[in-house]
């Protein structure tokens, strides 16, 4: 990170501001405070001229501690007298909040902003810190306000460098912050290391490399899990050079540019972002005709939830299908699953007086179903689900995706039950759902949703609407009727070879992506 911001030792860095926003115990500033004394002795720069070359940051007092420790050790390995070295990191290392410090003009931000969610951050400092930053809302976890005050501190010439959890970048709470960067600044990096080892301890967030503000070109480089520390000095070369897909531990690939309206980022190789292009002017999924949305959120699945179909009275329970249900790519012939109703078919919550055995279920649990914000929102519809029951959905022929999958699956339901919050659901009126299954589960589309959506651990992907949203497909009635009858076929058979090559006549595109 050090290398491909610049921040190299044969250059004089005694004339370059360098801010570390969040420190912890010193992994960034020993490395840092290395390359500046290495430069110093090279440029005839004495420790009084450095005062002003390192500012960090952290409010934890025993990072903070442990930081100047180790920045010391470092200065007087390089012979530096303990008054000098005590001035230099009383100057350099800050017990302070970052985000409230107002900081400005530095030529390099680097480092590893924190990871906390949201709900962990109080909810006054939350208050203070979204007045504070536009690209911060009461759902950003803390690093995406770690992204704008670092740009906001940089110099008119300045870079910042981060490692930190790149969500943000494809899912919806990143909106402002892709908006912001894209209209004020310039995204150079993007070096994805989600199955790499990046940290000297195993965590549980989805890291990236980002650059910012180096260059007129951005690059993406995604690292397998065979990247290894022999493969650093390669990643640097194509980082900054013009090699582009450097060997099988890694690729790199220069993107397009992104959007100015906030959209997900498209991540993907050549081919991808040369299909994209391609297949621009074709209508999205709602434009074709499909419905979408997802399944039934109750705020309290173990109270609507349960296994027991006689439960309560019969017309209340209603056979929901959850992602666990589903078995190779089938539905179960019957219910594993009952969805404890409390909506009429107008839409109104039923009157428990008429339904003793769900008045008496709902009693039982009341204390559990008042203490939902939905309910507290409300203390008359204390037994509501988040989300209303529509009748329609449950009897209609619908595709299914798992939240969560390794692949493209779409799994068709003929009309037997009602989603849970895990399945996103797809109806259509002019869609044979067949049909649409097969190029669903082509290698084109999940090409594009690889590009656009968010992976987890492991290259899971999620399919999630915002990201089916984002499909373009032909219309059903422009394709051939050998065309539909392949890719009917490849659903019905689950073959992806087939759904490929079909989906890719359908498309008129040629040889299949």
């Amino acid at each position: 990170m050090l290398d491909v911001s610049g921040y190299t030792s044969d250059k004089d860095l005694g004339s370059v501001r360098l801010l570390e926003p969040s420190c912890g115990c010193g992994a960034f500033l020993s490395r840092i405070t290395e390359r500046l004394c290495e430069s110093a002795q090279r440029f005839d720069r004495p420790p009084c001229d450095l005062l002003k070359s390192i500012t960090a940051f952290d409010i934890d007092g025993d990072s903070v501690a442990k930081s100047r420790i180790l920045v010391s050790e470092v200065l007087e390995s390089h012979g530096w007298g303990s008054r000098d070295a005590g001035v230099a990191v009383g100057e350099w290392v800050r017990q302070s909040d970052f985000l409230l410090a107002n900081t400005r003009g530095y030529g390099l931000v680097i480092g590893n902003p924190p990871y906390v969610r949201s709900s962990n951050i109080p909810r006054e400092l939350r208050r203070r810190y979204i007045d504070a930053f536009e690209t911060l809302t009461f759902g950003t976890d803390l690093f995406v306000g770690f992204i704008e005050a670092g740009l906001k501190s940089l110099s008119s010439d300045g870079r910042l460098c981060y490692i930190c959890a790149d969500r943000w970048m494809q899912n919806s709470y990143g909106k402002k912050l892709r908006k912001f960067i894209v209209e004020n600044h310039h995204m150079d990096l993007i070096c994805k290391m989600h199955e790499t080892d990046a940290f000297e301890n195993k965590v549980g967030a989805y890291p990236a490399i980002i650059l910012v503000n180096g260059s007129s070109e951005t690059k993406y480089v995604d690292c397998s899990k065979q990247f290894s520390p022999s493969d650093v000095a390669a990643l640097r070369e194509s980082a900054l050079g013009s090699t582009i897909n450097t060997n099988g531990n890694f690729t790199t690939v220069v993107i397009p540019s992104f959007k100015k309206d906030g959209s997900p980022w498209t991540l993907a190789n050549r081919s991808v972002l040369d299909w994209m292009r391609k297949t621009e002017g074709f209508p999205v999924l709602e434009e074709s005709g499909v419905n979408m949305g997802i399944g039934v959120a109750t705020g309290e699945d173990e109270v609507f939830i349960t296994d027991d179909g006689d439960l309560v009275e019969s017309d209340i329970m209603v056979p929901l299908l959850c992602n666990s249900d589903i078995k190779h790519n089938v539905p179960p012939k019957t219910p594993s699953h009952w969805l404890v109703n409390p909506w009429d078919r107008d839409g109104t919550l039923v009157d428990l007086d008429l339904y003793p055995m769900l008045r008496s279920y709902f009693e039982s649990n009341r204390g559990r179903l008042e203490d939902r914000h939905v309910a507290r929102k409300n203390s008359q519809c204390w037994y509501r689900t988040i989300d209303k029951v529509k009748p329609w959905l449950r009897a209609s022929k619908k595709l299914l995706f798992s939240d969560m999958a390794l692949r493209s699956e779409p799994v068709l339901d003929n009309g037997s039950y009602y989603p849970d919050h895990n399945l996103y659901w797809m109806t259509s009126d002019t869609w044979d759902l067949e049909v649409l299954g097969g190029i669903l589960m082509s290698e084109q589309t999940e090409s594009v949703l690889d590009a656009v959506g968010v992976k987890m651990r492991g290259r899971t992907m999620r399919f999630q609407a915002q990201y089916l949203r984002m499909l373009r497909v032909p219309f059903q009635s422009d394709m051939d009727e050998s065309v539909r009858n392949d890719l009917k076929e490849a659903f019905c058979n689950r073959d992806r070879v087939l759904a490929t090559k079909a989906a890719a006549e359908a498309y008129g595109a040629g040889a299949p992506l």
